[in-house]
């Protein structure tokens, strides 16, 4: 029996009785095979091996019948944080807030699993039942940020130069004679054979993917939906165009995609872009629906709070108003300059389909932001490259967290509340509730599709990016401890949770390690440079092997990179720089890698954890995107 906060006992109904559904209209339910789709709010587990349908008023305690515990609104809680402003269930909001495009109130929707977005004059209802803090309440853990940055610096940094300073140096020559050579040899062979083998790995997995995947596995099950939300704010009208036009040019699907374009009530030129967007999408998507998001206090300006309100404008229309089964609705995140390849789509729905159960998960494409990658000078060019390779071309035993673009089915989204609407990094909030929602487990499946972003090409403008980036994971760091005492997560779940978070790369704690390997590693490399003449033939021989290994990682480096623009990167209207630019980077990026990673990750990181525990909250900036119009293939 779920704890509901009035007591309540529960109103006993009949079993559901079978719906027949004519193929073809909506979707069922894998669970409920032959059956017409209902409301999931209107299920629940009677505690004795049925369903039954609860009372209207009990609908925000239950998402559907195979939840694990219900949670109110994923907006409900914020009288928590401002006192001021106090949220219902529903995903329309009332006409205090919005209002159509002809002036008119609207009046508000139909109830949403785990409340909505509908602001409301009534008190919001206590529940007993653990749920996701908001941002807002993980702000008082900020200042316990300093002493996890004090506690990682002080065991990564102090303790190891104190045991080189007190250990003697005959000490030192011990501990290399006692490793035999051989030992040595064949940890160094293994380590340029592993090189080999996850480049090959990758580059298998990858090329071909611009073709549309094999068609058996799908043919086995009806076609899913699939929805594309496009957060716009003041967007270039060419930049929007090529993104509307990647998504009306996808294959290997048997349904045309719906496009979402979620704009912003301040952006007041937005009616004019989707005029313009509907004759782009003409004949390539089943329709295109626009959504307005209203910002509200408690919410912050960006893009999290826009797709919340987007997709839970989607669940109205597509769950609620025509009965699709909603974790039968494949939903796709991409930004504003997202250039999908035109077989995403087709990739994501064949990864769902492989999967014993895909409905609670999140599935995510490599990082590209190559297209306008002419534009950008030296360093941002080698950042750029050294982020993207190391999410392409990741450790074949780690899964990456997705940037920007990703997909989940709208089901999921709505079981974990959708979105919170006042955080900035969306993308990894989203896969770490996703985590508590499978109580610790892996949700993330990679593709092998890509989708080519902009990147940010000057150097002013990559810092604030930056910043904005370690922001998220400064307050992601924080909003993971909360999850003990505002939320009561069990320890090995939240240990789970947090150890994804910590191994992230650019998480803050991964973040202050490379700091701390940073100056061990020059401290190392200044003492060996000082005293070359009088360090032993054995440690110069162990200095050697770790010298070829380097650079035989960025041997396999620029092989990678050089078979990805010749094979997958045309499918895309990159901007491609000269011969000349090519050279310099191979050149400098070596020592350019190490620079960008204390420039654009090291001392945003910093400046974010100072803004945030002497400042208040940073406000989100729109990264700029390219102006140059290119044609979509």
């Amino acid at each position: 029996r779920m704890p509901f906060a009035d007591n309540q006992p529960y109103e006993e109904a009949p079993l559901l009785q079978k719906e027949s559904s004519p193929k073809g209209v909506g979707a069922n339910f894998p669970m409920l095979d032959g059956r017409r789709w209902r409301h999931p709010d209107r299920l629940s587990w009677n505690g004795q091996g049925g369903l039954h349908e609860l009372r209207h008023e009990e609908t925000d305690r239950s998402h559907d019948a195979w939840s694990r515990e219900p949670r109110p609104s994923s907006r409900q809680g914020h009288e928590l944080c401002t006192g001021v402003l106090e949220y219902s269930d529903g995903v329309g909001v009332d006409s205090r807030a919005r209002a159509d495009r002809n002036g008119a109130s609207r009046p508000p929707a139909g109830d949403i699993p785990r409340g909505g977005a509908g602001l409301t004059a009534a008190p919001c209802r206590q529940t007993r039942c653990r749920q996701t803090p908001l941002q807002c309440q993980a702000r008082k853990y900020y200042p316990l940020l300093v002493v996890f940055l004090l506690a990682e610096l002080l065991v990564l940094c102090v303790l190891p130069v104190q045991a080189y300073l007190h250990w003697s140096k005959e000490n030192w020559r011990l501990l290399f004679r006692v490793v035999p050579d051989f030992i040595l040899l064949a940890v160094w062979l293994a380590g340029m054979i592993a090189v080999v083998v996850s480049y090959a790995y990758h580059l298998h997995r990858l090329i071909g993917s611009e073709l549309a995947p094999d068609a058996d596995v799908k043919a086995a099950f009806d076609a899913l939906t699939h929805v594309v939300i496009v957060c716009s704010y003041k967007e270039p009208v060419d930049v929007l165009e090529r993104t509307f036009a990647s998504i009306a040019g996808q294959r290997g699907i048997k349904k045309l995609p719906i496009a979402v374009f979620a704009a912003e009530a301040r952006d007041v030129t937005w009616r004019d872009a989707e005029e313009h967007l509907q004759k782009v999408c003409r004949g390539g998507v089943n329709t295109l629906i626009s959504t307005e998001h209203v910002l509200v206090e408690g919410e912050v300006a960006g893009k999290s709070s826009n797709e919340n309100w987007a997709a839970r404008e989607v669940y109205r229309l597509l769950v609620d108003e025509r009965g699709l089964d909603p974790f039968e609705v494949l939903l796709t995140i991409v930004d504003a300059d997202s250039i999908l390849s035109p077989t995403y789509l087709a990739h994501v729905e064949a990864a769902f389909r492989e999967q014993p159960d895909g409905r609670r998960l999140v599935y995510n494409g490599p990082l590209n932001v190559y297209r306008n990658f002419a534009e950008a000078g030296v360093f941002v060019q080698c950042l750029e490259l050294a982020r993207c390779h190391q999410d392409i071309f990741h450790n074949p035993f780690h899964v990456p967290y997705p940037f920007s673009n990703y997909s989940l089915t709208l089901g999921f989204s709505a079981e974990i509340g959708f979105w919170t609407p006042d955080v900035m990094p969306e993308d990894i909030h989203t896969v770490n509730r996703a985590m508590v929602n499978s109580f610790g487990s892996k949700t993330t499946v990679i593709i092998p599709a890509l989708i080519c972003n902009d990147l940010v090409a000057g150097f002013g403008d990559r810092y604030s990016q930056a910043k904005r980036h370690q922001w998220g994971s400064v307050t992601e760091l924080a909003w993971t401890l909360s999850l003990v005492r505002d939320m009561g997560l069990r320890l090995h779940a939240w240990g789970a949770v947090f150890l994804s978070e910590a191994c992230r790369a650019g998480s803050f704690i991964s973040t202050v390690a490379c700091a701390a390997a940073l100056f061990v590693e020059a401290m190392i490399l200044v003492e060996m440079v000082q005293h070359w003449h009088s360090i032993p033939a054995r440690v110069r021989f162990v200095a050697a092997l770790c010298g070829s290994y380097v650079a035989w990682r960025w041997l396999w480096f620029w092989i990678a990179e050089f078979a990805l623009w010749q094979t997958l990167l045309h499918q895309f209207p990159i901007e491609r720089p000269s011969a000349c630019r090519w050279f310099v980077l191979v050149m400098v990026m070596p020592v350019l890698s190490t620079v960008n990673v204390v420039v654009f990750l090291i001392i945003p990181t910093m400046h974010a954890l100072c803004y945030a525990v002497f400042v208040g909250e940073l406000a989100y900036v729109v990264a700029p995107k390219g102006r140059a119009l290119s044609e979509v293939p």
